[in-house]
């Protein structure tokens, strides 16, 4: 229902339906009634998850609700990728997975694999309407594989390919803003790598785990997951491959982010400086375990939580840095759109319009599909064209779905 309204309409919106005044709300924030009255205004942009989710559980609203859903996918009506027919396929009793089961022979350990490195490359690449295709059937295959190899070794594969696909069922569910669905994705995925006891699943999927209470607003939660995923490996494993590597070091970045989303800087700082060192282990930037891990994407999370704690000078050192625009060049996609994101909404704080603007557009062509569904980027194109009668501007807003 509020979908059409901003950002500020939006806290309006709820805090109107909460029977609040604007004071009292203020009060309850801890922050001014100037401070609110320019939020609901849209005179103020509210970039850090930390007060949107402070915003939220103030109002009673999941935060998904405050920001507004994501505009993910193209309707089309062939369209095969649909949350219900993913729902099915997660669904553990086979008379709830309607017909997606019959007729489906047992797949081999051998594609299994195959169709979990697609669906995350999918995922990496951006292009979410053809992973909503594929999931369904990767979902099945994956389960029908488990419950057809029950000792052995092919019991091991077919439960990694189970909890891997379920994780980026989870990781993807997000995206679209269904929350409650990718946690029932991620919690049988935890289950399945739990069981199979190879800790570099473990440590992907706890990232999974912590990524999905990043987008509930569990940001404590998500910060405990991490640590005890950290302490249950020793230091002699996660430097024994450049798999343990990169999980254990990725799963710092998500940490640092939920730290910086609890408001604890020195633990996001200790958390980025542990990325640092198992980045500066491995040595260059990889993708094992589909996690783009590497010194790169260490830099990448270090301006999202300079943002995150809404330091822009900080933020603005980094990004105008020499070569800091080719940084994320050789990473898949998805790390590319967010880091170009994230130097537009850093130039959007500091008031520099034609350099926020660049960035915005950059993104946006590197990945339509991400950036048209992220809310950081549609706030800001709506920001943007306010400042400006510049018709580009205006036009990428549309695009965006800032603007009619």
């Amino acid at each position: 229902m509020t979908d059409h309204l901003t950002f500020g309409q939006r806290v309006r919106f709820y805090r109107e339906r909460r029977e609040l005044n604007r004071q009292e709300l203020a009060e309850l924030l801890g922050r001014s009634q100037d401070w609110l009255y320019r939020v609901e205004t849209d005179r103020l942009p509210v970039n850090s998850i930390r007060t949107r989710t402070d915003l939220a559980d103030v109002l009673r609203v999941h935060l998904e609700d405050l920001q507004g859903s994501p505009a993910l996918l193209e309707d089309h009506a062939n369209d095969q990728g649909s949350v219900p027919a993913i729902r099915a396929a997660l669904m553990q009793s086979r008379r709830l997975s309607g017909n997606l089961f019959d007729r489906r022979e047992v797949p081999r350990l051998e594609r299994i694999q195959v169709e979990v490195d697609r669906a995350w490359t999918l995922y990496q690449g951006s292009e979410y309407a053809r992973l909503g295709e594929v999931l369904p059937g990767l979902l099945a295959d994956t389960r029908l594989a488990l419950h057809s190899h029950r000792t052995g070794r092919e019991q091991g594969k077919a439960r990694r390919g189970f909890a891997l696909a379920l994780h980026v069922t989870a990781v993807y569910l997000r995206k679209l803003g269904e929350t409650n669905l990718a946690w029932t994705a991620i919690d049988q995925g935890d289950m399945a790598a739990s069981e199979l006891g190879d800790p570099v699943v473990t440590l992907a999927v706890r990232r999974g785990v912590a990524h999905v209470q990043l987008g509930a607003g569990l940001a404590e939660e998500a910060v405990r997951v991490t640590q005890d995923a950290a302490n249950d490996v020793s230091a002699a494993w996660w430097r024994s491959s450049p798999e343990a590597v990169s999980v254990y070091g990725t799963l710092f970045l998500g940490g640092a982010i939920a730290a910086a989303r609890s408001g604890d800087r020195a633990l996001s700082s200790e958390m980025l400086r542990r990325a640092q060192e198992a980045a500066d282990r491995l040595g260059a930037d990889r993708n094992d375990m589909w996690t783009s891990f590497g010194p790169a994407n260490v830099e990448i999370h270090r301006l999202a939580t300079a943002l995150e704690f809404e330091k822009v000078d900080e933020a603005l050192a980094l990004v105008t840095r020499p070569q800091a625009g080719r940084l994320a060049a050789g990473l898949p996609v998805e790390r590319q759109a967010r880091f170009r994101l994230d130097m537009a909404r850093t130039y959007g704080e500091a008031h520099r319009l034609d350099d926020a603007l660049t960035h915005l557009k950059r993104a946006f062509r590197t990945a339509p599909e991400q950036i048209r569904a992220h809310g950081f980027a549609r706030d800001l194109a709506r920001r943007l064209a306010k400042q400006t009668r510049r018709r580009d501007v205006h036009e990428l807003a549309v695009r965006l779905g800032a603007m009619k």
